[in-house]
């Protein structure tokens, strides 16, 4: 295969995908805007190196057919392979939390980050309810719809891994050789380069939410020119600062969200409704439910109509530069459809004679007016490249694992949430798989489960994206 060329747009794999645009890369992957030419919809494609030494995507491939249907994760679409390349075409997402953290100003509410705890706890529920655990709990991992800015997704499953076999045994409690994950929200057990389980999952969340409403941590600032010296400057803050500090000026419930994360043992499954249930009576608290970046957009939308009603000509051509989704000329770009400018003036006289009054702008409106006026969020936005430690432990062969419920009484009490719901749905697409066991370790394997052949020749691309 001749090595001179590369991934580019205009690019067509395997007579379907158009890809359009590069929108992002790091170290384990290239990610790119991709137009499905038979079902005309746009998909992010993901592309790794096979020659990698630590390939990840196989184990990603595997982990989605399982999470098909299941509101909150992201949908396989299409995956395939040639000699060089393995790559997957799944749903196209918007900004991720740490790109909405920059746009809110640095930091979220109390009132968004607590909304973000309910909805984020659920997804773990889910995604800890297939066997798996993540191992990469970080705000560059949970990416909103497109569709609906309410709804968070939870992506990224390279680092992933089965914490219990199909008989229903847990993994034991080792020592490894490296730290997994990303050390700014790793546990503490992490940091100590021991066997990780769900509540590693939960207190690594705990972090993040920290994070996400003070736009800190304590050991943010930590610098070392070795990773390892790093990593053991981090972990001795973690285990040294206590949690009254760690969560200043904080609702009760974030102290109690650690108290609880901490106080499992290894194995011991975690009471999910009891930590959501924490952060529902804090929301009580608020008189609305919107997130911070809602109110953002929204604002962004209205501020010019409610400085003077004369200014509808502004207006006009300031929403007539709405993005949309992109559609595809013909050089195989993207750019950007501009909304009529005639229906735009029409609507936005609309909404200054229902919702204004003056000067006055009452909250009601204001959420109801959101829901008339939002708009999709620009391009899945990537994820800051991080530094892993990858141990060196085997990986061993696994054809896919049955689900297994420990508790099937576990969503009782949200029959009415969309989790519990497409979770359910899921369970019918599920067929009976086998997993293969071999020293105790759960870690998935990179065999059976590429898609059809892409024969592409020349292609050269560097490193892809995690």
């Amino acid at each position: 295969m001749d090595q001179n060329n590369t991934l580019q747009p205009g690019l067509i794999i395997d007579q379907r995908f158009k890809l359009l645009k590069r929108i992002g890369s790091g170290s384990f992957g290239i990610v790119y805007l991709t137009f499905d030419l038979e079902e005309k919809e746009y998909y992010a494609a993901k592309f790794e190196n096979r020659n990698m030494q630590m390939r990840m995507m196989n184990r990603e491939i595997l982990i989605l057919k399982q999470l098909k249907g299941i509101n909150g994760f992201p949908e396989l679409v299409h995956n395939g392979k040639d000699r060089q390349y393995t790559y997957y075409m799944s749903t196209l997402l918007g900004d991720n939390l740490e790109i909405l953290l920059k746009k809110c100003g640095g930091k979220f509410s109390i009132q968004t980050t607590v909304q973000l705890a309910i909805q984020l706890i659920d997804r773990l529920e889910v995604f800890h309810s297939m066997n798996f655990i993540h191992r990469d709990i970080k705000p560059e991992n949970f990416l909103i719809s497109r569709e609906d800015s309410s709804l968070v997704y939870l992506i990224d499953f390279g680092l992933s891994k089965y914490y219990r076999a199909i008989d229903g045994k847990h993994i034991e409690f080792t020592q490894k050789t490296g730290v997994i994950g990303t050390a700014r929200y790793a546990s503490i057990n992490t940091l100590q380069w021991m066997e990780q389980s769900r509540r590693d999952d939960l207190e690594s969340l705990g972090y993040m939410l920290i994070y996400l409403v003070k736009g800190e941590l304590p050991w943010s600032n930590v610098k070392a020119i070795h990773k390892e010296d790093k990593y053991d400057q981090i972990l001795q803050i973690k285990m040294g600062i206590p949690l009254i500090q760690l969560c200043f000026n904080l609702p009760k419930c974030f102290i109690y969200y650690f108290q609880h994360v901490k106080s499992l043992l290894f194995q011991q499954q975690p009471n999910y409704s009891h930590l959501r249930n924490l952060f529902e009576k804090q929301l009580q608290e608020y008189d609305h439910q919107l997130y911070d970046w809602e109110f953002k957009q929204m604002e962004s939308q209205t501020q010019d109509i409610l400085i003077d009603p004369n200014s509808i000509p502004n207006i006009r051509l300031q929403l007539s530069d709405i993005d949309l989704v992109p559609p595809v000329d013909e050089e195989g770009e993207a750019f950007h459809l501009k909304q009529d400018n005639q229906h735009n003036l029409k609507f936005m006289k609309q909404l200054h004679e229902k919702y204004y009054d003056h000067n006055t702008f009452k909250h009601e409106n204001k959420l109801q007016l959101l829901k008339n006026t939002s708009i999709e969020p620009k391009s899945q936005a990537t994820s800051k490249q991080n530094n892993y430690q990858i141990s060196n432990h085997t990986l061993i062969q696994v054809e896919s694992q049955p689900y297994i419920h420990n508790n099937p009484n576990q969503f009782t009490k949200r029959k009415d949430s969309k989790s519990y719901t497409s979770f359910k749905q899921s369970q019918e697409h599920k067929e009976n798989r086998k997993f293969r066991q071999s020293n105790d370790d759960y870690d998935l394997d990179m065999a059976n489960v590429d898609g059809p052949n892409l024969d592409l020749k020349n292609l050269e691309v560097n490193y892809f994206l995690k």
